[in-house]
């Protein structure tokens, strides 16, 4: 019933954080958290798929295994190295180690991007650079130069969230250089990855105080980031744990459509698998902000125009299913609704610099209100895409809201209100049917 037309899901299981994104010898690699005996977290192995596109991906045999059923293979990342695909993540080990101890940080590498080796010297960082420190995970290594870059996730005294700095000429030897970053507003952090875009440094990383994706901007000086700008990498509800592709111009990035705060809003479990990727984004930097916008390539999930207006009004949407896509361009004020004939409903409102989204009636699952400020232009471009249990916004191509949403009716009809009004609706193909 909620199975995803066009996102990334595991058939059978859990699956939580993008991990080990890459761009190697002409395919796009997936690998993730994964649980492929039940759909809760737990036996945490790296699940992995493969892309052409972007748009359609095809599930591998699983990339790594924990070697017992209290270790877990934790969140990483890919690199490319001598021509082989090299992944950098975090191994848990027995909970008998000590608080600092747990947490190691190991390599694998694949001649064929489909068997791995571990490296048998593992792990390549057995412990944290001071006393005090957890959540030592979820390394991220970009080549910067004739170095290789780390950022590692962690927290100092269950307090305050940090990101600490590696380098190393061979992936295997790596040297401290030093805390990055910290962020006081949560004690520990999570999924850190550092990229390069518009001349900028963009520090993206999770916390779980709130479960959210922060980003913040600035130059790399000496080894910390001095911040210009912070603020949400997206403002809905289901965003966590996002990381860019490694071996590729643009910077994409994908993140988990899922909250830890919300897991038992997720009605998927009695399907027998739990958790989705979201769309993959680009981001960019214009006029010093960062913006987010859906790759182009998603745009080749068009089957047809199903609905096409130019005025305001409610209008039938002649579709049997959740999966198309809406584009919206207007002036002033919007008000939209996307309603099922059981009275489920989705709602957007955009007054002045203020973009509201309700979820709150949209299923079976309980909603939210959220609320963003956004800069408005002389004719603003709202895009949203349907799925069987999401929908992802797209304001302006700048501005992001994800949330979770579990119909079960079809949101069939539109209701619309706003000036200088032309709206598109497009049915989406099922990737998963060939």
């Amino acid at each position: 019933m909620f199975k995803p037309h066009y996102h990334f899901f595991p058939i059978t299981g859990w699956m939580n954080d993008p991990n080990g994104l890459i761009h190697w010898k002409g395919k796009y690699h997936m690998f993730y958290q994964y649980n492929p005996k039940k759909p809760r977290w737990g036996n945490i192995c790296w699940g992995h798929a493969v892309s052409d596109d972007l748009v359609h991906w095809r599930h591998l045999p699983v990339a790594l295994y924990p070697k017992d059923e209290t270790h877990g293979v934790f969140s990483g990342s890919a690199v490319e190295k001598d021509g082989k695909m090299v992944l950098v993540y975090t191994y848990f080990r027995d909970p008998e180690h000590n608080e600092g101890e747990k947490e190691v940080q190991c390599i694998a590498t694949s001649e064929d991007g489909w068997n791995f080796v571990e490296y048998e010297n593992n792990p390549v960082i057995s412990k944290p650079p001071e006393e005090g420190i957890h959540a030592f995970r979820d390394p991220k290594v970009n080549r910067i130069g004739n170095k290789w870059r780390m950022v590692l996730g962690s927290g100092k005294d269950k307090r305050i969230g940090m990101v600490l700095l590696y380098t190393s000429e061979d992936l295997v030897h790596w040297d401290y250089e030093g805390v990055l970053f910290e962020d006081e507003s949560t004690k520990e952090i999570e999924c850190p990855d550092l990229v390069s875009i518009g001349g900028k440094d963009v520090l993206i990383y999770s916390v779980t105080s709130t479960n959210s994706v922060l980003f913040a901007l600035g130059k790399l000086k000496e080894g910390k980031l001095s911040v210009e700008k912070k603020g949400l990498l997206d403002h809905g509800t289901d965003f966590y744990a996002a990381q860019t592709f490694y071996g590729t111009d643009r910077v994409i990035v994908i993140g988990w459509l899922q909250n830890w705060h919300r897991t038992d809003l997720y009605p998927t479990e009695k399907e027998g698998w739990n958790g989705v990727m979201s769309l993959p984004r680009e981001l960019y930097v214009e006029d010093g902000e960062l913006k987010v916008k859906p790759i182009e390539e998603l745009k080749t999930l068009r089957t047809g125009k199903i609905l096409e207006k130019e005025s305001s009004g409610t209008y039938r949407i002649n579709t049997n299913k959740n999966c198309y896509e809406v584009c919206c361009s207007f002036q002033g004020n919007l008000s939209l609704a996307l309603q099922s004939e059981l009275g489920e409903v989705i709602k957007l409102f955009v007054e002045k610099d203020t973009l509201v989204v309700d979820t709150t009636r949209s299923g079976i699952s309980k909603g939210v209100t959220k609320e963003v400020k956004v800069q408005r232009r002389e004719t603003d471009k709202v895009r949203l895409f349907i799925d069987a249990c999401s929908v992802e916004m797209f304001f302006n191509d700048s501005v992001a809201l994800s949330f979770r949403v579990h119909p079960e009716g079809i949101y069939n009809m539109l209701d619309i209100e706003s000036y200088l009004l032309k709206v598109d609706i497009y049915a989406l193909k099922n990737v998963w049917i060939s």
